[in-house]
């Protein structure tokens, strides 16, 4: 294995994920709560957000371009910007509850932007850290994937709420969006020599590319590789609630205040915490179980708000536990995915690629949490107790699974 000449300590990729954490905290928290001032309803909220956040699933259709060659800096780099510039646009959008259509797409690209950055600052970790470094480089990465998506969704809320104006909310957001430029300057990446074969460039490419998708392939074909993309796909740990948590502040009568605090900086921190302690649980049990575990503690934490009274203290309270018991969910998720993808050509590749069928999930389960309100009697509760549903049925599959690959092969006779 070939160590990198200039290793980069693992706290960098806390901060290269700041991009995603916008684009995803603009959508998946700052618009849904202006988007139910102006009057849309859960359902639709809930459509929107799920289709916005739907290009997280198919980035792996576009990752092996990322991969391609020593060039992972330079689309970080432009992503960024390009993440940046799509957020100004959406805060500049005029009267985005009579122009859904236009505004999910608007809101979608700046998905495909950021998810794409994301990519490129995750096969800089996975070629830059050392071995001894990766699961320090996995935690900072998931920590700041949690915190900044609650943190920079807050960020949004508080300068709309200061300002008075969404646009100048947008404006700030994207300035610190354009300051996760910095922490990538000292990674170093080695540039690829693609036509050290003496071939054309287009030959090296091509065979560059066959290797990484060989890599992919025989990974997602083994029997541990199609019961995680299974696992990846079902809503054990989406945390979908998280998507739609300021749309149902209404229902609790909780004020602007209150939920720019829970959804955002306290939301980011217990996140963070949660994705820690995540981490250090993965390294003590298998995996596999350690995300079923976290399934079940985000599904008793949203059992607990469908139960609960509809009150600030409730939403509070609710919201805070759900966050924490998500962020385990998510650092026991890519745990098991970085256990999954190993080393070879296509690792950058074949840890997007879990990752995005696992988005999928999210999004997936955004819509029906969203259709749920629409239950005769239940309103909000019915997003709720959709959310569990949903996370027990996922929990369920992948248990079944854990059984499957425990199984030893039969032996030839």
């Amino acid at each position: 294995m070939t160590l990198p000449a200039r290793p980069t300590p693992p706290f960098v990729f806390a901060f290269t994920i700041l991009p995603f954490g916008a684009a995803v905290g603009f959508v998946s928290i700052a618009a849904p709560f202006w988007l139910e001032a102006q009057g849309v309803s859960l359902a639709a909220i809930g459509t929107v957000v799920g289709i916005a956040n739907s290009p997280h699933a198919f980035k792996f259709l576009w990752a092996p371009l990322v991969d391609l060659g020593g060039h992972r800096k330079r689309w970080y780099y432009a992503t960024t910007v390009l993440t940046a510039l799509a957020l100004a646009v959406l805060a500049f959008f005029p009267d985005p509850g009579h122009h859904l259509v236009t505004y999910t797409a608007l809101a979608a690209l700046a998905q495909v932007a950021g998810t794409t950055s994301a990519a490129a600052a995750d096969g800089l970790m996975a070629l830059t850290t050392r071995a001894e470094d990766k699961g320090k480089a996995g935690g900072f990465r998931m920590a700041g994937n949690v915190g900044f998506t609650g943190v920079l969704g807050a960020v949004a809320l508080a300068v709309a709420k200061w300002s008075g104006s969404v646009p100048v909310a947008g404006l700030a957001l994207a300035a610190v969006t354009l300051l996760a430029l910095l922490p990538a300057i000292p990674i170093h990446e080695a540039a690829a020599a693609l036509a050290a074969s003496g071939r054309s460039w287009l030959h090296d490419v091509g065979a560059r590319l066959g290797e990484v998708f060989l890599d992919v392939w025989r990974t997602l074909t083994s029997r541990d590789g199609w019961t995680g993309l299974v696992i990846c796909a079902m809503p054990v740990g989406a945390g979908a609630l998280t998507n739609l948590f300021t749309a149902m502040a209404s229902d609790y009568h909780a004020s602007e205040d209150v939920v720019a605090l829970v959804n955002g900086l306290g939301g980011g921190v217990v996140g963070a915490l949660g994705a820690l302690v995540g981490g250090v649980l993965a390294d003590r049990m298998n995996r596999r179980l350690a995300y079923a575990l976290a399934g079940a503690l985000t599904a008793g934490a949203a059992l607990a708000m469908y139960f609960a009274p509809l009150t600030p203290t409730s939403y509070t309270i609710g919201v805070l536990g759900y966050s924490f018991a998500n962020g385990i969910a998510f650092a026991t998720l890519a745990a098991f995915i970085l256990e999954l993808c190993g080393q070879g050509a296509g690792a950058a590749t074949k840890y997007t690629s879990f990752i995005a069928v696992a988005n999928l999930a999210s999004s997936y389960v955004t819509t029906l949490d969203g259709w749920g309100s629409e239950l005769p009697g239940l309103g909000v509760r019915g997003t709720i107790l959709a959310d569990v549903v949903l996370t027990v049925a996922g929990i369920l599959v992948l248990l079944a699974l854990v059984a499957v690959t425990r199984r030893r092969p039969t032996a030839a006779p």
